[in-house]
C-alpha cells in the first residue's frame, strides 16, 4: 500500500502511518493504541500485540446493555471496528487520516460508512447509542467535542471514553498528550452527562512505555548513530549543511525519543490512563 501525500500529514497522523507501518512489518500488530498488561503477560515486544487485543477486549467489555449503533471515533487501522460488527453491533467510522482510512476501509470492506473528518466537522443526521473513543479524544478541543457528542448520541446513549490525560500543569514534558484531567471533569460537569464508570488503568498502560523507551535506546539510537557517523564520514560538508539548517527539528527529535526518561515510571508521575463511561442525560431531563 502506499502512503498518499505525506507531506501534508500532520506530524501526529503521519507519526500514527508510520506506526502502523513499522508495527505490522516487525510485529504483525494490527492495532495503534498502547497495550493492557496484565500479570501473566511478560513485558516484552514481541507480546506488544497480544497486550493490545487485551486492551481491546478490556475496552469492548464496558459497552452497556442495548447498544446497537456505535460510531467509532479515530478508528486506526479498523481492527476495534471490524471486533464491533463481528460482535453484531452497526458500525460506522470517523477518520480524518486518509491513509488510515484507506487501510481501514480495505480491512471492514462495505460492512461500515465511513466519515472522512475530524469528529468536530462531521454533519450527519443519524444518532447513535454509544460514541466510542479509544485513544481519539486527546486529539481534540474539549468543548467542542463534548458538544458534537451530545449531538450525535440517542436519548440515554453513551461516550466510552479510553485515554491518556495530563495530572500536571502544562510545560516541558518527557511525554506530551493528553487532556488535563481537572479540566475534563470540569467540562463533564458543564454538559448533560451521567458519570457511570470512571476506572484508573494507568498500572496497565503504563509498561507500554518503557517497551518503547527499550526499543528506543536500545536499537533505534544505536541505528541512528550509526547511520549519523557514516553520513560524516562519507559526506561531511552535506551532513553539516544539514544538522545546520535543520538543528532545531534534530535537537528536538533527539531530546524526546532518546533521552531515556519516557518510561513506565515518568508515565505514572505524570499522566494518568483513564476509562470513563457516561450517559447522555440531554433528552431525559428535557
Amino acid at each position: 500500500m502506499q502512503l498518499n501525500a505525506p507531506e501534508s500529514m500532520p506530524s501526529r497522523e503521519f507519526g500514527l502511518a508510520l506506526g502502523l507501518i513499522l508495527g505490522r512489518f516487525c510485529l504483525k500488530m494490527d492495532d495503534l493504541h498502547y497495550g493492557f498488561w496484565t500479570e501473566n503477560l511478560p513485558v516484552e515486544l514481541q507480546n506488544l500485540p497480544k497486550a493490545q487485543a487485551q486492551y481491546t477486549d478490556f475496552l469492548l467489555s464496558h459497552i452497556p446493555e442495548g447498544v446497537e449503533t456505535i460510531l467509532d471515533v479515530g478508528c486506526g487501522a479498523g481492527n476495534t471496528a471490524r471486533k464491533l460488527l463481528d460482535r453484531g453491533y452497526r458500525v460506522d467510522c470517523v477518520s480524518p487520516n486518509p491513509f488510515l482510512s484507506k487501510w481501514a476501509r480495505e480491512t471492514l470492506g462495505e460492512r461500515a460508512k465511513f466519515f472522512e473528518c475530524r469528529f468536530e466537522d462531521l454533519h450527519t443526521d443519524k444518532q447513535y447509542d454509544l460514541l466510542l473513543f479509544s485513544e481519539s479524544f486527546l486529539f481534540m478541543r474539549l468543548d467542542t467535542a463534548l458538544t458534537k457528542s451530545v449531538e450525535l448520541l440517542d436519548e440515554g446513549g453513551h461516550v466510552l471514553l479510553s485515554d491518556v490525560f495530563k495530572i500536571v500543569p502544562d510545560g516541558q514534558t518527557a511525554i506530551g498528550g493528553g487532556q488535563h484531567l481537572a479540566k475534563f471533569y470540569e467540562a463533564c460537569s458543564r454538559f448533560p452527562f451521567h458519570q457511570v464508570k470512571e476506572i484508573d488503568i494507568t498500572a496497565q498502560i503504563a509498561p507500554t512505555f518503557t517497551l518503547l523507551d527499550n526499543a528506543y535506546t536500545q536499537a533505534i539510537k544505536p541505528a541512528y548513530d550509526l547511520i549519523v557517523a557514516r553520513l560524516r564520514t562519507r559526506h561531511p560538508w552535506l551532513t553539516r549543511f544539514l544538522w545546520w539548517k535543520f538543528r532545531n527539528t534534530i535537537q528536538r527529535y533527539e531530546n524526546k525519543h532518546f533521552n531515556g526518561q519516557r518510561t513506565a515510571e515518568t508515565f505514572t508521575r505524570i499522566k494518568s490512563y483513564r476509562l470513563f463511561l457516561l450517559r447522555n442525560t440531554a433528552a431525559m431531563n428535557s
